[in-house]
């Protein structure tokens, strides 16, 4: 968080000019989940591939941790990833990073943990070594790079974010496509919080008593927006019709600094409108 808490850096924030290219990554980084989350009705599935969390091009604090989440085909591969070795290369100097297990949707995709061994150095370019691991993988939220790159900001994030405006249901979207129904629900919040943050979701049935296990899985936040639920082709939290769910928000930033306290929230899921005869 870089809001002027003491005992916090003040070197991190990054300057004018890199805040209006942190606005231009976090929209383009929108409209990137936007297609892929909830797809217009006339587009086909995503490709299989990756994705990287923060979005490639943004910048992070020096000591940021990475999540990747396979998508498809490559969800799998993704999830046997926990234990290997990556690296985020600069010119004259390299950071090993360690991929830890983090979490598996209800529908198929895989999230994991890249965590730096030491801090990057700032105001630099780093580039990490996908193809270490994932050879030719394709980077679906990237820039156009064939590696993904970040830029360094000029210090370590330390401190938690706090809430400005708890977790709140804003609306429900259903939609029929093509391929097949998509159902979400968007969560808006408000952090004092300038680097990309997640929100870390349980997710349980409500009124509804029945076996359903509990989901547990992570949504990018973008400009206070995350959404809860799947589409055609699959997603992170698989929603049934007009049931009532639990959801217990936990928040946490780019360096994995995690705020709680939120009340769970419930909530329907969207129904689909009856179809004319």
């Amino acid at each position: 968080m870089w809001d002027g808490v003491r005992g916090v850096s003040r070197r991190w924030p990054p300057t004018p000019g890199r805040r209006r290219l942190g606005g231009l990554v976090r929209l383009v980084g929108l409209l990137l989940t936007l297609c892929l989350f909830v797809p217009p009705a006339h587009a086909a599935c995503p490709a299989d591939g990756v994705q990287l969390f923060p979005a490639p091009g943004s910048v992070v604090p020096t000591n940021t941790r990475l999540l990747l989440e396979g998508v498809g085909s490559l969800s799998e591969k993704v999830g046997e990833l926990p234990g290997r070795i990556l690296r985020m290369q600069t010119e004259g100097h390299e950071v090993e990073v360690r991929v830890q297990r983090g979490w598996t949707s209800t529908l198929g995709r895989t999230l994991v943990i890249l965590r730096l061994s030491s801090p990057l150095k700032p105001g630099l370019v780093y580039t990490l070594r996908l193809d270490d691991v994932l050879p030719g993988v394709k980077v679906l939220n990237s820039m156009g790079h064939s590696l993904p790159e970040w830029n360094s900001g000029r210090g370590q994030d330390l401190a938690r974010p706090r809430w400005l405006k708890r977790p709140v249901v804003s609306e429900g979207i259903f939609r029929r496509t093509r391929e097949g129904s998509e159902r979400f629900v968007k969560l808006r919040m408000s952090l004092s919080e300038d680097s990309p943050a997640y929100a870390q979701v349980t997710l349980s049935r409500g009124k509804d008593k029945d076996n359903m296990a509990p989901q547990h899985y992570v949504l990018p936040l973008h400009d206070g927006v995350a959404l809860l639920g799947h589409g055609a082709c699959g997603g992170a939290f698989a929603l049934e019709d007009g049931k009532s769910y639990r959801a217990k928000i936990d928040v946490f930033d780019a360096a994995g600094n995690l705020v709680q306290g939120a009340a769970p929230l419930q909530f329907e899921a969207p129904v689909a409108p009856k179809e004319n005869p």
